[in-house]
Formats: structure tokens, sequence, C-alpha cells
């Protein structure tokens, strides 16, 4: 027997053995030691020694008593911090014996990294990515220290040395290295806890956040989600995981004339623009491209110039440059070389090898999973013209006698939207039924131009999609005027987008009341800086009345004319007898502002400290001012969103939800992930007689999930079967004479998914409510 002692905490560890049991009536923490993993992502370490405890005792389990101990704890639930990894390990143990991710699938398993990165989201606004592990954890909310550079009598590493102890009973690993292992686990237990209660308290004070419906709708999203989603956010770090482990293969040849290609199209664009005097990347550029633009704008009178912050340059950002290349080939040329060298730098040069392993991630603050190493959820899709005539997709490749199967989900954030706007804010069912009836790009479109749906052509409905997906975010005419021509290729007017803004608030009276701002800036930052007309009249010398309340209280009118000194550099007062402010009046409002440095970086607090207004210091202040809180209606909840993101998250973080755990359930049902683009999943499969029927069964998976979280919507997918990542690449084998449909899905009452049991209150598990 040997006693860790953490702190205040004490709990002696004994050796499990068979003839114990079950030696836990409920929940336990579980953590594994492996062999040494390095940078190889498709190769699992080897699990030497497991550690379990409930605080009040803990136990060594071996590699090779591993499965008797779980057969012995059937069914029972744990908690894990990182569980994904200790799932993989046990389960690479335990073979086809028990299957651990059931526990998964009932709400079993607790990960103290996931509540983390959750409480951290609605409480500070960030998902904690660097600030999660477990010593940071324990340190943060237990206050103890996790010594991890602990060394054994040989003064070797034993974080990092449980190899050597490989099929060896516990008895022979030594002393200092089980009590490394078994302080993990206990801690990992009081971390659980103090986190449960944390967003326990989160939540019971909820109620004023944007998006919160009930307190009963509240507890229902946990008993489905787990709190804060974390049984969702569970499933995405298991299959993210999966991802980054399997990866993709590449077709060396391909790859190879495609940057063959892409470096033809450099060369070209940079001689004909040396022709024109300018050198791309040496000494002089800059002053040589002032010039350039210079003459552009001579010749060409009527165009319209980005100037830089200091308004004294032109700008010179790819997006402001590449709008210029219609009517100038020395911008067309600039424009094709920026994008093959990105081309190249970003993707092409990291293709030197068989098969590319990813780094897929989960939690991104909008809800999303990300990729990164090599991003293959942002791979360039053909545009079309010399150079960029294919796609590097096709040099992804499902390997000798396979196909990728590509299931979309289409349009489906506008789904999730007309689903929240009528079950999650009660503004109405008007997109709901749209979505539901049939394609909300079409319709906006009918109406802008007086057409019936079936009479818009393809180029006439996509012109609608920048304004579909990027009304409901916040966005205005002039932005998205931007997204048009930078995203979709659209050259629209700002009369145009306004049209088919109109026409979508038409259609969808609702997004009115949607886009209505529910917070006052201005009061916001009014009590933030305590500015009373008190303490301004005093700054100013003035008389005010001492014996009236109003004048001790935070007014947003204070607020109003420091926003206004922050952005104007001769700010005016409003109303009929309009006048200029005083400088004493300009001197006393930069005084009041200056509490705001804190918050801001370098170069918008060397601003405010200089007291020089700037438009982009106001911006700075009046989005700090107006964030908010925000609930998903799967019940995430993310603090300190601005406007736009609050927006955004509504429909986003929940689309993001279902696609997780449509996901799963394709995983789970055997099929082998090979990529996953937000709303897409990409499996591989043998290519023979049966790939319909697997595509048929995807897509009724993925449509199952997605209706876990909007019961009740039409969630259409769309499947293509491709021989690359290149969805033109179709197989002619798989072509069908109509689109594949999967089997229709009954959905569970509120919501759950049939055949599973997500509650989280098996035995020993914790009910967190509101």
């Amino acid at each position: 027997m040997i006693e860790i002692v953490l702190g205040t905490h004490r709990c002696p560890f004994r050796d499990w053995t068979p003839e114990q049991g079950r030696v836990f009536g409920g929940l336990f923490a579980y953590d594994v030691e492996t062999t040494r993993f390095d940078d190889r992502v498709y190769l699992t370490p080897s699990l030497v020694l497991a550690t379990a405890c409930d605080g009040g005792r803990g136990c060594f389990v071996p590699r090779d008593l591993v499965p008797a101990f779980f057969a012995a704890h059937a069914g029972q639930g744990f908690i894990a911090h990182n569980a994904a990894f200790d799932l993989k390990v046990t389960q690479a143990v335990l073979g086809d014996r028990l299957d651990l991710y059931d526990l998964v699938d009932e709400g079993k398993i607790w990960d103290t990294l996931i509540l983390k990165r959750l409480l951290s989201l609605a409480t500070a606004g960030h998902t904690a990515r660097n600030e999660c592990g477990l010593d940071d954890c324990a340190k943060a909310h237990l206050g103890l220290e996790l010594p991890k550079d602990v060394k054994d009598a040989d003064g070797c590493d034993v974080r990092t040395g449980f190899g050597r102890y490989l099929g060896r009973p516990s008895r022979e690993i030594p002393e200092e290295h089980l009590r490394y292992a078994a302080g993990d686990s206990l801690a990992t237990w009081h971390l659980f806890w103090e986190l449960n209660r944390l967003i326990k308290v989160v939540l019971q004070d909820a109620s004023g956040v944007w998006g919160y419906v009930d307190d009963a709708w509240l507890r229902d999203a946990i008993r489905r989600f787990g709190p804060l989603t974390h049984h969702i956010q569970l499933r995405a770090s298991i299959v993210t995981d999966v991802l980054s482990a399997t990866g993709v293969a590449l077709d060396a040849a391909r790859g190879a004339e495609k940057l063959a290609r892409v470096r033809e199209v450099m060369d070209g664009a940079k001689e004909r623009m040396r022709r024109g005097g300018y050198l791309v990347d040496q000494p002089g550029n800059v002053k040589a491209m002032q010039s350039i633009l210079a003459r552009f704008r001579r010749e060409h009178p009527g165009a319209e110039l980005c100037l830089t912050e200091s308004g004294e340059r032109f700008s010179t950002t790819a997006e402001d440059l590449a709008g210029l290349a219609a009517d100038d080939d020395f911008f067309a040329d600039y424009a094709a070389y920026r994008e093959a060298e990105k081309l190249v730098s970003t993707f092409l040069a990291k293709m030197g090898q068989p098969r590319i392993y990813p780094k897929f991630s989960f939690l991104m603050e909008t809800g999303r999973t990300s990729c990164s190493g090599f991003n293959l959820q942002n791979l360039p899709r053909a545009k079309g013209g010399e150079g960029v005539a294919d796609t590097i997709r096709g040099c992804f490749v499902p390997g000798e006698g396979m196909v990728f199967i590509g299931s979309d989900y289409s349009q489906i954030e506008l789904v999730i939207l007309g689903y929240a706007l009528d079950r999650q804010f009660g503004l109405g069912t008007s997109l709901r039924d749209l979505v539901n009836e049939g394609d909300v790009h079409r319709l906006i479109a009918a109406v802008v131009l007086g057409k019936e749906p079936g009479e818009v052509a393809r180029p006439e409905r996509d012109s609608a999609k920048p304004v579909s997906f990027g009304r409901p975010g916040g966005m205005g005419a002039e932005r998205l005027r931007r997204v048009a021509k930078a995203s979709y290729g659209k050259d629209l007017t700002l009369e145009e987008v306004q049209g088919r803004i109109d026409a979508y608030h038409k259609l969808c009276p609702e997004l009115d009341a949607y886009l209505e701002d529910e917070v006052d800036g201005s009061r916001v930052l009014a009590e933030a800086l305590d500015l009373t007309p008190a303490r301004y009249r005093e700054a100013l010398g003035g008389y005010y009345a001492r014996d009236d309340p109003e004048n001790f209280t935070p007014q947003g009118w204070v607020a109003g004319m420091l926003l206004k000194v922050l952005r104007d550099p001769d700010p005016t007062t409003k109303g009929p007898a309009a006048r200029p402010y005083r400088e004493d009046e300009k001197a006393a409002l930069w005084e009041l502002a200056q509490p705001l440095s804190a918050l801001l970086e370098p170069k918008l607090r060397e601003k405010l400290e200089g007291r020089r207004p700037h438009k982009l210091l106001w911006e700075a202040v009046r989005r700090w001012a107006g964030r908010r809180p925000v609930f998903t209606v799967t019940g995430r909840l993310r603090a300190h969103a601005t406007f736009s993101s609050s927006r955004n998250c509504v429909f986003q973080g929940a689309a993001a939800d279902g696609a997780i755990l449509g996901l799963w359930k394709v995983w789970r049902a055997g099929h082998e992930l090979a990529g996953f683009v937000h709303d897409e999943v990409v499996s591989r499969s043998p290519a023979d007689d049966r790939v319909p029927d697997r595509a048929a069964e995807i897509q009724g998976l993925m449509k199952q999930g997605m209706l876990t979280i909007a019961p009740g919507m039409v969630v259409k997918v769309e499947t293509v079967v491709t021989r690359s990542l290149n969805k033109a690449d179709l197989d002619p084998r798989y072509l069908p004479e109509a689109p594949v449909e999967g089997p229709a899905v009954a959905t569970a009452p509120a919501g759950r998914a049939p055949g599973a049991d997500v509650s989280g209150r098996g035995t020993g598990s914790p009910a967190t409510s509101p």
C-alpha cells in the first residue's frame, strides 16, 4: 500500500487483483501511463500501467489485468483528463472483449480537460487551449503543484520512462513511478468535482444570457448533451484524434505536376512584373508599388483605391490589390503570383511524402473544429484561369481499390438558424418553413428579380448566397459586397446587395428582431468607468446638484461623449445648437478614458495614452463594451462575444454540434473517416458493389446526428463518390441517376438520438443542473 498525499487530499493505493472484483461502486478517476510516443501520430502507445481512484481508495492496474479490471467494472463510468487518449490506449488492450466507447454513448465518460475548456469559454470567452494541462488545472482550481520533472534513481525522467516496465507487474515498478501515476488520477478526481461545482454556479446564474430559454430547456440540454455540451465535445475529441491518426494518401506524381505548373505561373508573372518595373520581394519594391498605384489612379480617375490606416499611403494588402486585377494586367499578375506563392508555401511544399497527417482540433470558440500542420479543411477550390484551372484536392487519393464517399450537409446553418429562431427565440417560423420547403438562396433571388423560383438561374441563385449566410451574422451592405466579391466571385453594387438584404428580411421578418442589439454599449462603458455626471463636471470644475442622485449614477450620454472624443479629432455636440467640444471638455474625457488602457493592444494603447483620436481606437472600445454572453440551443455558453460573434454562434455553433454527432455516428458504424470540413464528412470505402449502400447509410447517420440538435427540421445531405478529394473527380462507376438519399430517420422524444442514453446519470454520475 502507498499513501498518496496532494495538499489536504490523501488516498491509499493498492495493487488490484481479479479476486477483489469491483472495488468502485460509482464513478472513479482513471489514468494511463504508456510507452513513450513521438510525432508518428498513427501509432498508438502501449499501455504500461493504469491507475484508478474515487478519492477514498485507489488501485494500480498493470497492463495484463486491464481486461479483468474493466470486466469487473462493466458499465461503470469514469473520469479522465484527455479521455480520448486514455480510451484509445485502453481499448487497444481490450480488443473486441469490451467496447469502452459504449460508455461514451451512454454519457458515462467525463473529461476534465474538456470541462475546463468549456468553463473557460463560458466565463472568459476563450477555450484555454494552452492552459488546460492537468498540472495547469490542478494549480488553478485545486491550488496543487503536480511535479512533472520527477527523476528516478538513475536520473531518468519518470514521466516518459514507464516504457521500460512494459509487461511487468506493478510490484516491479519503482515507487517514484507509482506515486507519479497515482497522483495524476487523484488530482483528476478532485479536479472533476471542483469543475463540476464551478459549472453549476455559472449555469445557476445564466438566466440573463442571450439565447437562454428557461430552466426546463437548460436541464434538458444538460441531460441530452452534457453540461455546456460536454458529451458532444467528448465525441469531437475522439473523432478528431481518429482523423489525425488516419491521415490521407498523396499521389506523388499529381503533386509534382501541380507544383511544376504553379511555379511556371509564378515565374511568368514575376517576369512580366519585372518588365513593368516591379521586383518581387526585392529592396525598393515598396516604393515601386506606391508609384505603380499612383500611376493607376492617374489612368483610372474613377477607380477607388484604399489607403493605409494613416491615410498617407495606398494600401497594398492582397485583398485590396486583387480588386484592381480586372482593370490592369500588372495587378492581375501580382494577384496570380501571390496566390501561387501561397499555394506553394501553405500546401505544395509540404506534400513531399506519401501520406499527410493533419492535426485536427476540436472546440474552437465558435464550437467548430480546426486543422493545423497541413490544413486539410482549407484546401483551395478550383477557380478557373491560368495556374488555378485545376485544384490540389486532386492530389489526395483514397488508395488502390478504394474510393472516397463525400457527404455534405446542404445549407445546414440556415436550417439550424430557422430552428433556433422558432424554438430557441420564439421569433417566428418563416425561415424554418422556407428551409424545410426549399432553397433560401433561390427564393431571395426570385424576390429581387421578380421571377418565379423555378426561373432563377444558378448564377442568379449564387448571387444571394453571401447575403443568405452573412446577413444573420449582422453584416451590413458594404461588408457583404466585399464578401460577395472575395469569396463568391460576385461583383455586386451596394444597391444590388441592399436589394437582397431587403428581400431576405421580407421573406424572414423575424430577422429584424434577431438583429436587434440587446446590449447598450454606452451603458456598459459608463458603468465600467463610473462615468457619472458628477465626475465629468468635477473634472471641468463645474457645478452640479449634489442632492440629485442622477448625478452620481453612470450615464450613457457621458460615455457617448467619450466615444466621440476617441474617434473624432474635432468632435461636436448634437442638435440644432451643435458646437465643437471645448479643449477642457476633451481633456476631461480623455482623462476619464485612461483606465481602458489595460484592455487595448499596444498600438491602440499608445493612441489612448497619447490622446490621439482614431476610428480603430473607437471601434476597439465599442467592441469591448458591446460584448455579451450567448447560448447555443444545445446549451453551450460563450462569454464576451461581439454582436456579430453572438449572432453567428447561434447557428454556427449548434450546426457544428450536429455535424459532430453525425460524424460520431458514421465512425461508430464502422466507416473509415478520411476528412471532415465543418459540414462535410469524407469516408474511405472499398470500391465494390456496396458503395451505394454505404453512401446511403452515411447520409442517414449524418441526418440522425443533426436531427438530434434540431428535431422536426428537413435535413438534406448530398453525396458524391470520387477518386480524389476533388469533388469533380467523380468515379464513373457510381454515378447515380438521381442524388442518393439516406433512409428516413425517426427522432426520439425531445431530440434524443435513437438507441442512445446520453443522460449522464448512470451509476455515480453527477447530475449537473442549472
